[in-house]
């Protein structure tokens, strides 16, 4: 006999074999066991979830002479005869090579008389989106009033693009993209019964990259299988060329602990394999993924296996959830991105690196990334008492005894004119001498993205308020992570200062004249990351 692929061996025969559908074959299935079946049916879904089977088994069902409650027995001679291919009266037709006008209305012609052999005609109309305008409204009229021994399964995966006069007088039943879960129970069925021994990864890795299709799962093993060896997860990994599992929770291992080495690591034994890049990189965004929902989820859904399932909990522990996001967006855009690139690996890389950095990109989602990871850092005790924390002296800070004065600082001959146009009054150098000290309070007070915020802005005079300066680009993100708090600054300047004045924020644009800042990170004493310069701009 000869061999028969694995998907075609395995074709379910009944609507209860169906993987992954049960509110499409539950319904149908009642309809056929209590004979209200209607004459058109419209099955959707993307490829492999099972839309052709169910329509084979619908058509074996209601001619079946002994049904078993609204299973075909598929051992009756009409069963039989159907499964073998010797009875005409049901038709499947394929609308993409076949999508004239002129073919269906062939259709109509031989519709028009009754069954020869089962009790009623099945059409299955396969990919049926690709009709041509004529040949729809030519079925159309089929539809609207179709004989009483005539049945139609229409099946596609662009429901989009089939007329909604059609749609419309079909029951459309839409067929889900099978679980990576659900593939793997079957495989590992499937294994058993064909005596095929395979690791749980290996059946895993095949089931994730089956992407809902059951039958390009069983595609894959089908290879596999037939080398005649037990199934592991590096043959399937050198079958699929992708890396496996593990090398993916390595790298968020490396990017949590900030471990650019490492990473880098990953990132060449992928490459010595001959691994996909691409495909190594959407594994490590899904283990992301079940690491950011394992942090708000008891028992997260997840696709790997249960030992690597725990090993990223165990992960997800040491790097906060703002992290995590701010990973899953850069490594989505760093795939976007090597498409477009003659050297991917390079861009991998350096997105990779730059996570293990914290983000040392200075946008608003790495700052967010790095506020994460210091709330998470102070709440676990990875870092000191506040009061013990010291933020560097900035440019615009100067001990308390020595008030800083724009003609005494070392500024470049322009920058210094500028600060000689537009003096300061007393107060503002008055509250600059104290920043050190108030910085410590915030944080000792855990306003971290208060804290955090403030390293951006320049203390300027505004019609006799203290206006706390940030530059026009990111001004509305800056805006409202302090406004929340001026009040309280307010307070607390007039406690460490003894100045009582109100806080107010600007933009650099509300000035004239604009020096620049030049900032060290304080958090750089924290997190041991790169310096982020920070500069207004004109």
């Amino acid at each position: 006999m000869a061999y028969q692929a694995l998907y075609r061996k395995w074709r379910p025969l009944t609507f209860d074999d169906v993987v992954g559908q049960r509110h499409v074959t539950d319904t149908i299935k009642n309809e056929v066991k209590n004979g209200a079946v209607g004459h058109a049916f419209l099955f959707c879904g993307s490829r492999g979830t099972g839309k052709t089977s169910t329509a084979r088994i619908f058509s074996r069902a209601i001619n079946c002479e002994n049904p078993k409650d609204g299973n075909p027995c598929n051992e009756c001679p009409t069963c039989r005869g159907i499964l073998d291919g010797g009875i005409m009266d049901i038709t499947e037709i394929d609308a993409a090579s076949n999508s004239g006008v002129d073919n269906i209305r062939s259709l109509r012609e031989e519709a028009a008389y009754s069954a020869a052999v089962t009790k009623y005609k099945v059409y299955i109309i396969d990919e049926v989106h690709a009709l041509s305008d004529n040949a729809f409204n030519a079925l159309l009229k089929l539809l609207e009033e179709p004989p009483e021994h005539v049945k139609f399964v229409l099946a596609t995966t662009e429901a989009h693009q089939v007329m909604d006069t059609i749609s419309s007088r079909c029951q459309r039943f839409d067929f889900k993209r099978i679980t990576a879960d659900d593939i793997y129970q079957r495989l590992s069925f499937i294994c058993s019964a064909e005596g095929i021994t395979a690791e749980e990864r290996a059946l895993r890795m095949i089931a994730r990259a089956a992407d809902g299709s059951l039958r390009d799962a069983l595609s894959y093993l089908d290879p596999c299988a037939a080398a005649g060896q037990s199934v592991t997860a590096d043959f399937v990994a050198d079958f699929l060329g992708r890396s496996s599992d593990g090398a993916a929770v390595e790298l968020c291992r490396a990017i949590a602990a900030g471990d650019s080495a490492a990473a880098v690591a990953c990132l060449d034994a992928v490459s010595s394999r001959g691994r996909s890049f691409p495909a190594f990189i959407e594994t490590t965004i899904q283990a992301l993924r079940d690491m950011l929902v394992s942090k708000s989820v008891r028992s997260p859904r997840s696709d790997f296996s249960p030992e690597e399932s725990a090993e990223l909990y165990k992960i997800a522990g040491g790097i906060s959830a703002e992290k995590l996001i701010y990973s899953i967006k850069t490594l989505s855009e760093s795939l976007w991105s090597a498409r477009q690139s003659s050297l991917p690996s390079v861009i991998f890389e350096a997105a990779v690196i730059k996570l293990c950095l914290g983000g040392s990109d200075g946008s608003y989602d790495a700052l967010l990334a790095r506020v994460g990871e210091l709330e998470r850092k102070i709440a676990c005790g990875e870092v000191g008492a506040a009061a013990e924390i010291k933020p560097p002296a900035t440019a615009e800070a100067a001990p308390e005894s020595e008030p800083p004065s724009p003609a005494s600082e070392a500024a470049p001959p322009e920058e210094a004119e500028r600060e000689t146009l537009a003096p300061q009054p007393e107060f503002v150098d008055a509250v600059k001498a104290k920043w050190p000290e108030i910085m410590e309070s915030i944080l000792a007070d855990n306003r971290v993205i208060l804290y955090t915020a403030l390293q951006t802005c320049a203390l300027r005079d505004f019609d006799g308020k203290l206006a706390l300066t940030f530059a026009d680009d990111g001004f509305a993100e800056f805006r409202d992570m302090v406004s929340p708090d001026t009040d309280y600054l307010a307070g607390l300047i007039k406690r460490v200062c003894g100045i009582d004045c109100a806080v107010t924020l600007r933009r650099d644009a509300d000035f004239a004249k604009k020096p620049q800042i030049k900032r060290s990170d304080p958090l750089d004493a924290l997190l041991g990351l790169p310096i982020t310069e920070i500069k207004s701009r004109e």
